[in-house]
């Protein structure tokens, strides 16, 4: 009996540490440069501009696109929450895209502070990041709930 609980203790601290990963990135912002004339987007709109449906802004000025790193928990769960879309299923969206001409994808900046930075600098940018790396230097246009 007691090596049977013995052996339940990794399993359950497995399960444990994939939900406390899960709980880790709760909320992303969707940010965009301070002199942008957005000032909210809906998550359809963020959608259609970051899968290039839609190339410029509601009031009709181009956006440029940042993305997080390949395999980020904040791209990963962007992709999940906004883009209704796994990576997997992201990648193989963009090839398609890429081969048929129609696109390529948001250009990589990095991690929460490069495209934080990167938002700041470029103006008419679309780029997200993890709530918590919110700041002042950027406007927040959109949540995840």
């Amino acid at each position: 009996m007691l090596n049977r609980t013995w052996k339940t203790i990794p399993a359950i601290l497995g399960i444990f540490f994939l939900i406390l990963a899960q709980a880790a990135v709760a909320e992303i912002v969707v940010i965009t440069n301070k002199a942008t004339n957005v000032d909210s987007l809906n998550a359809s709109q963020i959608k259609a501009l970051f899968l290039q449906k839609e190339k410029s802004f509601p009031d009709g000025s181009s956006v440029a696109l940042a993305d997080q790193n390949s395999g980020s928990a904040a791209r990963i769960e962007f992709g999940d929450k906004v883009l209704g879309k796994s990576q997997k299923k992201l990648k193989r969206y963009w090839s398609k895209r890429v081969f048929a001409g129609k696109g390529v994808p948001p250009k990589v900046v990095g991690d929460d502070a490069a495209v934080k930075e990167w938002v700041a600098k470029t103006p008419n940018s679309l780029g997200y990041i993890n709530a918590e790396a919110l700041d002042d230097s950027v406007k927040a246009v959109f949540k995840t709930k």
